[in-house]
């Protein structure tokens, strides 16, 4: 057969394909999610080609063709979503040039600097590339040998084996392309080669995936068309996520349209299918979807044969490049123009291909790119067209050759990648192309000047977010800088530029505004288009600023080029002169005024001029008269810099709030033009803009004129008041620092790297400490790009490393770094931010016992290009302005002066000052310096005003600065004499303030005297009108105090009765009723409405609170039992229900009212597809004044109320306890009283023997005849068959429980102020609508159940509020322990909101809901030792019992009325004693019984104690082997530490269920002895297990528990059963920690991407694993529901 396959392969091939893949076909009813394609069939199919290609032996061959393979060179490691990537910051050629994890361990960058990433899938490691590294460009496994690689692997092998291997692998070529590259459409059908004489009718309906629609939305229309339901929906959704593409049903074609119809057709209601295109569905023929899916397993197919053979990894990449011709089509040319046609599989699957050929070998990778740049435009209009994520696109390419240097410089030469790119990016901007207008004058204009581009803002922002990849693109082009430019590669970069100067014409003046003086804006206008636009735009300009660098002649043709352009657009606008008059002259400037006409912030053309113009300075040959040659005259310098002075005039003028009337959206873009993302090409620029044209334009005068016209300082603006010209004239005084003094640019001043670093690290760090992440921010990207800057940070600033796990790690500048503040430094973002770094710098300075005047600091020279650009400070209308602000009233008239006034005194006196201090420091290098400011100063008689103020009280805040001034000028003209200074003690950073004078002394010292008697005489007036008040009113005073008085003694009294019920040394007992009733009586902090603020509503309030379903506290995950409303809690606490509240308390009506809102705005933002915090089908809303997510309402429920409930007030008020002082006594007693307790339970309960319906009436009888028995009680006789407290209560009448609202609960509620609203709802029907929606919220939060359920119906309405108040006491517990702070430190407002209202709502939850009294008597049977079902009460949690018990207890008992309120009362605190004390046995008999041998045994010492012989006699009981070697120390140990626990949450639990106080004491430490006195326990262990006095009679109930057969078949020793160390002490009692994670999270990182999907498992997926800090288990968190099902 092999013959014949040889013989004809290709129609072999065709017809095998054609004949055997519509077999793969699974259909219906077998069929029912996921691929139609049977895998396993599908593998054995590709068998069959192997061997049709290799030959009948393929492993044979594919072995020997392995051998030949050339040790690898390059790694080409493809990433998968989430995998760990690394950096080098050192080496790498860009931060696009990254490592997988075993080549980075294996190299040496591993001890640089380096930076690891997540990768987002789609790249490949770049090691083995030369090109990508500066050094350390191979790992060990990847080492370069030129020798051993120089040999095609190709001529090793036979021609007839190779020309087969090119035939077969370009007809799968062939028949992958042709069938991946069909169109969407319902017509589609297979190529001719493939179609069958009788094609089958059945056909499958296709969904394809979209960024258009939500899940939520694709679920649901996926149940209607389908009629599934949402679980099956929804694993529909996350393949058609996931895959790209899924089928959701097969059948005949009437059946598959009749679901798309469904699919495609909107919902009316729904704004989703409005706004947004239908889903894309298609009816497709069943066997295309088959062959489909079959190319891409034949693909993944040649993938691995790829990378396990060389050979056949460069056959496909010949096949893949190889050229185009009349018969052949290009394989790699067909996939990529097929690519917007594709799904996500398809393209990963090919996509995959290429990065395991062409992109390990560079000339393939060349030829990729050449292909990739010619399709370059078609590709990026169908990727706008598409709305798939670039990670998924071929388009994701770009980052894989572009950043190659040989290859972006070679396509930029020949393939015009640049023109191609940016003309891809004009077809998103420009529409219209115009000639332009008012070019009069520029000349004769060619055919390129005449084309004017009209930018399209529509256009631009709707496609603006699709072609927002092309700016990356441009940037990976221009990272390359050329070394050596050819004529080709000159012409190129020109014609990109000139077309680049055209598109950037289009932003010129974008969003352009005008001032609003009569009224507000009335609509905002669209502002972020343009912002988002010059963000992108930065990098690319940075980039291309450094190829204009490496050539003069490039840079200076550019700079033509430029100038030509915006000149072109200055003739269309403004190119008016005007004469202002200033002084005593007229000035020439452009006629502009901004408060009338319109003016921008985006001046893109004009910025990008003066990045030219500044980057000139990089080569010293270029002079200022030449770079003036460039333009016409001077004044068109003036006029271009013209438009970056509008940009800045505008910003100050919006700081000056003089365009509040123009709304936010100037507002946002004055922010984002100082903002770091857009502040290097927008504020920076045109400071440089101002500089240059200062440095180059010989009239000062005229240039600063400018800045006043434009600041309307000259002519104000309409509406101008007093405020906004004081406002102006700061902001001008600000520019004027900054144009002449901010020079730390390296294109501006002579200055390197670490010094302007570490300037702007000073700065970010001047308003506090920051994190490294934050620093990092706040850095511009020409810093943080330089790995340097780590250097600069440790050198300015401190780490102080964190004191506490919710803090961070921050560095503070260091002190000796606090004088290098500049308090108006340029780029501080906001004057919230100055004002910070003042502050905080003025905290520094004075703790440091520093001057708190900031002198100016010299500025670095300015480079030789610009060193006339300080000449505006020496001009003549500089300082006729200074001299006339130091005179002008708003300073100088202190009745006039303000806040700003001080400011702006202060800021021209800075001003003053930095210009001194430059011309001091040029006269110490040059005496004869042309910078002559103090001269200048001294002619316009600044200086003379100076000395004047001194002694002005408008000066006396700046009195110190003005010394100085003055003194510092003083020696800038001894030095011009030549008079020699000591450098050292000039006046440089530091200052001290000169002595005062006498008679400023004297003054001060009559200040002080005169407020001394100012004071004196004010309190002497205070305690005369005190006299007087005490004449006047003494017999009301008198009444006071008698009233105080009896109130004082009254207390007195009642001290000292209850110092003489209970011993003045004993400690507080919970039992105690008295207590309990104090407690009850005394005030609360009523909570008071956060949504009404009535407080004389009658409603009851109501918390806000989450509710939710945990495992945190879980010692064994071994078992996956999903959570069950269970009486009895396994052991290992398995799970529970954790509540938790945020404090806020609301009227129930208001509540409701507010939950209502939420229903709807969640339904609102649904239909509008914007973001929801919480999910209205699961209950779940917003607190309303905190926002904190919430499920739940718990009433919030007064002590007293609960104290009256269960009848407490009635209660005798003491009864002994065992924390008297005959305490011996006393444990035997209340060990009798708990035997007693179990004999009476024992009695009342049993009801084995009954029938069903005999079991009920004995139940009932059996209840009414008797509740639990007291202290007071006798024990009776053993010859009385009944005992006598049982009978009278025998022939009772049937128990009636209460209704809500009857006239018995009235009674038990506390008196309720008089209703004032005229609402409906009042107290009683609140209280039961408030119960009724917190069990709702319970069952739908923890049982997911509907109120209607059946099961809902069926179940106790109580446990889950029990249960919910174990779990969160156990977890408070647990959380305090692991703080190691004492349980009971005072409480969080939310934890004690939370445990009040909780316990409180229990107990008045038993009294509103029927009580299932078999339920909850079969519950009680526990302490009797019975078992319930397979569980007794040692195998349960033993605190989680107790509290279901009590809880119990107390609704049966509140369910008997045969007894009197003062007797259930006082049983009420018996049995709650009770059962505490019969649960402590329980808990240490447990802790003996599943010990750990291993922790209390010894091999070297046997001991003999009380508690040892307790252990073993424990054991006994349940036929346990004794233990003979027992270290009683450790033994003692292990149980205080297993029982220590139990105690803690028992002392928790018992404040807030009765209200008393435990010992202050507490509140420091935890001490078990007074925590088991509060419990009015024994404080020995031994004495709680031991039933009499002698310590030697265990307590009998341990026999009944530990002898029954589910404990002793528990027996580890036992043949059939195996012990679980997870169910032993102290395992058991520790606290629950988080899972340790590896020491490298990048192991971490390789273990989430090497994880697949369980039941989705999909080729290249973007999986974002989620790691479970609980349990260790990685989860898919794109699954839906997969949580919930296996989790």
């Amino acid at each position: 057969m092999i013959e014949q396959i040889n013989q004809d392969s290709d129609n072999f091939f065709w017809e095998y394909i054609k004949r055997e893949v519509p077999k793969l076909v699974v259909k219906a009813p077998t069929w029912s999610i996921g691929p139609v394609v049977n895998r396993d069939e599908a593998e054995k199919l590709i068998s069959v080609l192997t061997k049709w290609m290799l030959g009948n032996q393929p492993d044979n061959v594919l072995e020997d063709l392995e051998k030949l393979n050339n040790p690898p060179t390059v790694c080409g490691h493809h990433f998968s979503a989430g995998e760990a990537t690394y950096t080098c910051l050192e080496c790498a050629i860009d931060p696009t040039c990254v490592l997988c994890q075993a080549c980075f361990r294996r190299s040496e960058h591993g001890n640089h600097e380096y930076r690891m990433h997540s990768s987002n899938g789609g790249g490949c490691c770049d090691c083995g590339d030369t090109e990508a590294w500066k050094s350390g460009a191979c790992c060990s496994l990847h080492l370069i040998d030129n020798e051993q690689n120089t040999q095609d692997v190709r001529s090793l092998i036979g021609q007839d084996l190779r020309r087969r291997l090119q035939d077969h692998i370009y007809v799968i070529f062939k028949y992958a392309s042709d069938t991946l590259a069909l169109p969407k459409s319902d017509q589609v059908a297979l190529p001719s080669l493939l179609q069958r004489e009788e094609e089958s009718n059945d056909s499958a309906t296709v969904v394809y995936n979209d960024e258009s629609h939500t899940y939520d939305y694709v679920i649901k229309k996926l149940s209607e068309a389908c009629k599934c339901d949402n679980k099956k929906a929804s694993d529909f959704a996350t393949i058609i996520d996931r895959e790209g593409r899924s089928i959701v049903i097969q059948g005949t074609t009437q059946s598959c349209n009749a679901v798309k119809q469904q699919m495609v057709k909107p919902d009316g209601y729904s704004m989703e299918s409005r706004n947004s295109k239908p889903l894309q569905t298609y009816v497709f023929p069943i066997n295309v979807v088959a062959h489909q899916e079959f190319s891409i397993l034949l693909l993944s197919w040649l993938t691995t044969l790829s990378q396990r053979c060389e050979i056949i990894r460069l056959i496909v990449s010949d096949i893949f490049v190889s050229k185009e011709t009349d018969k052949e089509e290009c394989i790699l040319r067909k996939l990529m123009v097929a690519d917007g046609r594709m799904w996500k599989g398809a393209r990963n699957s090919y996509f995959k291909l290429i990065m395991s050929t062409l992109m390990l070998n560079m000339e393939m990778k060349k030829d990729l790119s050449v292909h990739y740049t010619k399709l370059y435009a078609k590709l990026m209009e169908d990727f706008v067209d598409d709305d798939q994520e670039l990670n998924v696109s071929i388009m994701c390419l770009s980052v894989q050759l572009f950043t190659v240097p040989s290859i972006s410089l070679y396509l930029a030469e020949h393939e015009h990648l640049l023109e191609i790119l940016l003309t891809s990016l004009l077809i998103a901007c420009c529409t219209e192309v115009k000639p332009y207008e008012n070019a009069a004058g520029h000349g004769t204009l060619t055919d390129d000047d005449q084309i004017n581009m009209v930018l399209d803002k529509k256009k631009m922002k709707e496609t603006l977010h699709r072609f927002a990849n092309v700016f990356l693109d441009l940037k990976y082009a221009l990272g390359t800088v050329p070394t050596e430019w050819t004529d080709c590669l000159k012409e190129r970069f020109l014609k990109f530029f000139n077309l680049y100067v055209k598109m950037t014409g289009c932003f010129e003046g974008l969003d352009g505004i005008e001032r609003k003086t009569d009224r507000h804006l009335e609509q905002e206008p669209e502002w972020q288009t343009g912002v988002t636009v010059h963000m992108r735009f930065v990098p690319v300009i940075k980039y291309m600023m450094n190829w204009c660098e490496s050539s003069i002649d490039v840079l200076l043709k550019c700079l033509t080029l430029t100038i030509h352009r915006l000149s072109l657009y200055y003739a269309q606008t403004d190119s008016a002169l005007i004469k202002v008059p200033y002084g005593s002259k007229e000035y020439q400037i452009v006629d502009w005024d901004i408060t009338k006409k319109k003016v921008s912030v985006h001046y893109p053309l004009s910025r990008l001029l003066a990045a030219l113009l500044v980057t000139t300075s990089r080569f010293d040959s270029i002079t200022p008269d030449q770079l003036l040659s460039l333009f016409e005259s001077p004044d068109q310098l003036l006029a271009m810099s013209d438009r970056s002075l509008r940009a800045l005039a505008l910003c100050a003028q919006t700081m000056a709030s003089a365009w509040r009337r123009n709304g936010l959206a100037l507002v946002n873009q004055v922010y984002y033009s100082h903002e770091i993302r857009c502040r290097p090409e927008s504020f920076d620029r045109d400071l440089q803009m101002l500089q240059v044209c200062s440095a180059l334009l010989n009239d000062s005068d005229r240039l600063f004129v400018t800045f006043l016209q434009r600041y309307n300082l000259i002519t104000p603006g309409l509406n101008f008041d007093k405020t906004h010209i004081v406002a102006l004239h700061e902001e001008l005084v600000d520019l004027l620092l900054y144009v002449c003094f901010e020079r730390y640019d390296s294109y501006i001043a002579c200055v390197d790297f670490k010094e302007i670093a570490r300037r702007e690290i000073i700065h970010v760090l001047a308003s506090g400490a920051k994190p490294h992440s934050r620093i990092y921010k706040l850095l511009p990207d020409s810093i943080t790009d330089v790995p340097e800057w780590e250097e600069v940070l440790k050198d300015v600033a401190e780490f102080c490393p964190t004191v506490a796990v919710h803090n961070v790690a921050k560095y503070r500048l260091k002190d000796e770094c606090v004088l290098e503040v500049n308090p108006h430094f340029y780029h501080y973002a906001t004057p919230n931010d100055q004002t910070n770094a003042i502050d905080e710098t003025c905290k520094r300075r004075k703790a440091a016992k520093q001057s708190h005047v900031f002198v100016p600091r010299p500025s670095p020279p300015f480079k030789n290009l610009w060193k006339k650009a300080l000449n505006i400070l020496c001009c003549h209308t500089f300082l006729y302005y200074v001299h006339s602000l130091l005179h002008d009233p708003v300073i100088v008239d202190e009745a006039a002066k303000s806040d700003s006034s001080d400011k702006l005194l202060e800021k021209v006196l800075y001003l003053i000052g930095s210009a001194i201090v430059e011309e001091r420091e040029r006269v110490k290098k040059n005496l004869s310096d042309p910078f002559n400011f103090c001269q200048r100063a001294e002619e316009e008689n600044i200086m003379e005003a100076m000395r004047q103020s001194v002694d002005k009280p408008s000066f006396s805040n700046n009195k110190d600065m003005v010394c100085w001034i003055v003194s510092a000028c003083d020696d800038v003209q001894q030095r011009r004499l030549g008079v020699s200074q000591d450098d050292s003690a000039s006046h440089d950073d530091s200052f001290e303030v000169a002595p005062r004078p006498a008679d400023d002394l004297e003054k001060a010292r009559l200040r002080k005297k005169n407020a001394e008697t100012t004071r004196n005489a004010l309190l002497a007036k205070m305690r005369s009108q005190q006299q007087s008040f005490k004449a006047k009113h003494s017999v009301d005073l008198d009444s006071i105090e008698l009233e105080q008085a009896s109130v004082s003694a009254l207390d007195t009294e009642t001290e000292d009765m209850d110092s003489s019920a209970v011993d003045v040394n004993m400690q507080p007992v919970c039992f105690v009723p008295r207590l309990q009733i104090a407690a009850a009586n005394a005030s609360e902090v009523k909570d008071i409405c956060i949504l009404c603020q009535d407080s004389s509503k009658d409603i009851i309030l109501v918390l806000a609170a989450y509710v939710q379903v945990s495992s945190v506290l879980s010692k064994d995950r071994s078992s996956s039992k999903p959570f069950e409303v269970d009486a009895c809690v396994d052991i290992t606490n398995r799970n529970g229900v954790h509540v938790s509240t945020c404090s806020h308390a609301m009227h129930f009506s208001c509540w409701t009212e507010y939950y209502e809102h939420q229903k709807k705005q969640y339904q609102y933002r649904s239909q509008r597809r914007l973001h929801n915090r919480y999910d209205i089908d699961k209950n779940e809303y917003d607190c309303p004044l905190c926002r904190r997510l919430s499920n739940c309402i718990i009433p919030v429920v007064s002590q007293h109320c609960i104290t009256k409930v269960r009848g407490l007030l009635n209660a005798p008020p003491t009864f002994p306890t065992v924390s008297s002082s005959n305490e011996p006594n006393l444990q035997s007693e209340q060990m009798l009283n708990s035997m007693e307790f179990l004999n009476r339970l024992d009695d009342t309960t049993a009801s084995a023997s009954f029938s069903a319906e005999e079991n009920e009436a004995a139940n009932n009888l059996l209840l009414l005849r008797e509740d639990w028995v007291d202290a007071s009680d006798t024990i009776p006789p053993a010859s009385s068959p009944v005992p006598p407290a049982i009978l009278p209560a025998a022939v009772e009448e049937p128990v009636v429980l209460m209704e809500v609202g009857g006239d018995d609960f009235e009674d038990i509620l506390p008196p309720r102020p008089a209703r004032t609203s005229t609402t409906k709802m009042n107290y009683k029907t609140s209280i039961k609508l408030a119960f009724e929606e917190m069990e709702k919220c319970f069952n739908s939060a923890c049982l997911g159940l509907k109120p209607t359920d059946p099961i809902a119906l069926q179940q106790d309405k109580c446990l889950l509020v029990w249960r919910s108040i174990a779990y969160t006491v156990q977890s408070l517990e647990m959380i305090s322990r692991f703080k190691k702070e004492p349980i009971m430190q005072d409480p969080t407002i939310r934890d004690q909101k939370t445990l009040t209202g909780i316990t409180r709502s229990a107990f008045l939850k038993s009294r509103l809901d029927q009580v299932s009294k078999s339920k909850r008597e079969k519950m009680m049977r526990l302490l009797v030792g019975e078992s319930d079902g397979e569980t007794v009460l040692l195998t349960t949690n033993i605190f989680s019992s107790m509290v279901n018990l009590m809880f119990a207890a107390d609704s049966l008992l509140a369910a008997n009325k045969s007894k009197k309120e003062s007797e259930r009362s006082t049983r009420a605190i018996q049995n709650d004693r009770n059962i505490l004390h019969l649960c402590t046995v329980a808990q240490i008999a447990q802790i003996m019984l599943f010990i750990d041998v291993n922790e209390i045994t010894t091999s070297d010492a046997i001991c003999d104690s009380d508690l040892i012989r307790a252990l073993n006699q424990i054991r006994s009981y349940a036929h346990f082997e004794p233990l003979t070697n027992v270290d009683d120390l450790k033994l003692e140990a292990c149980v205080k530490e297993s029982f220590a626990p139990f105690v803690r949450s028992c002392t928790l639990l018992m404040r807030y269920a009765t209200g008393v106080e435990p010992d202050p004491i507490l509140k420091s430490s935890d001490d078990m002895s007074v925590m088991l006195k509060y419990l009015d326990l024994p404080t020995d262990i031994c004495d709680i297990l031991c039933l009499s006095t002698d310590g030697n009679t265990l307590h009998p109930a341990i026999q009944k528990w530990c002898s029954h057969s589910i404990i002793v078949k528990s027996n580890p020793s036992a043949a059939d059963t195996v012990s679980n160390p997870k169910r032993l002490f102290p395992y058991l009692s520790s606290a629950s920690l988080l899972v340790t994670l590896e020491n490298d999270y990048s192991d971490v990182m390789e273990k989430a991407s090497e994880f697949k999907c369980p039941r989705f498992p999909v080729e290249d997926e973007a999986i974002h694993p989620t790691l479970c800090m609980i349990c260790g288990v990685i989860l898919c968190s794109q699954v839906r529901y997969y949580q919930i099902f296996s989790h």
